[in-house]
């Protein structure tokens, strides 16, 4: 019994199998970059653009959940979202303008205002009270337990330039790095979200 080379695959008169294989070789590149471009079903990429607890709260929830449930999670701070990761203030070094950011803005997920019916801040202590009574956990510790579950917690590089924020103000482990940074996650995950 012979074997048979299938049409498409014999080399053509004047070629040798290297050109085939080179041919095959091609082909298995372009599949695999193709591949890189099909978003990942199992990666979740949330930008967190508010900085308004229950925001916060539903990023850090739909974040830790998602990488409880074994998905690869990258949460991206930008612009008001980056204060729940500042963990102080520091004055020194900074111009007039920054100061005045720094002192206005609220350092971390326990001092931000809520995005309906804040009420001088009432609101805010309210929703933490009634989370509390019924034992569910605030923006802080869903924080620490995204930190804990391997979830990537990206400041914005420009964000904070612009407010004058430096890396030591900021809860340790987090990453900094720009938006492309954030576009070439979002372009590969299956799930993007802007809180």
């Amino acid at each position: 019994m012979s074997m048979q080379t299938p049409a498409g695959l014999a080399p053509k008169a004047g070629h040798d199998t290297g050109d085939l294989q080179d041919r095959i070789a091609a082909l298995e590149a372009a599949v695999e970059e193709l591949q890189e471009r099909v978003p990942d079903a199992r990666r979740v990429t949330i930008l967190v653009f508010s900085g308004k607890q229950d925001k916060v709260l539903a990023a850090l929830l739909i974040g830790t959940t998602a990488a409880a449930m074994g998905m690869d999670v990258t949460l991206f701070f930008t612009f008001w979202g980056i204060n729940v990761l500042k963990e102080r203030r520091a004055y020194a070094g900074k111009d007039l303008r920054e100061r005045m950011i720094d002192f206005v803005t609220p350092t971390g997920a326990t001092h931000m205002g809520v995005s309906q019916l804040n009420l001088l801040g009432a609101g805010s202590r309210m929703l933490q009270r009634m989370m509390k009574d019924k034992h569910i956990v605030s923006a802080q510790t869903l924080l620490q337990q995204a930190r804990e579950a391997g979830v990537r917690l990206v400041a914005c590089s420009m964000t904070m330039e612009v407010m004058g924020i430096r890396r030591e103000e900021l809860v340790s482990g987090i990453e900094v790095a720009g938006a492309a940074s954030y576009l070439v996650e979002a372009s590969r995950s299956g799930c993007t979200l802007f809180v």
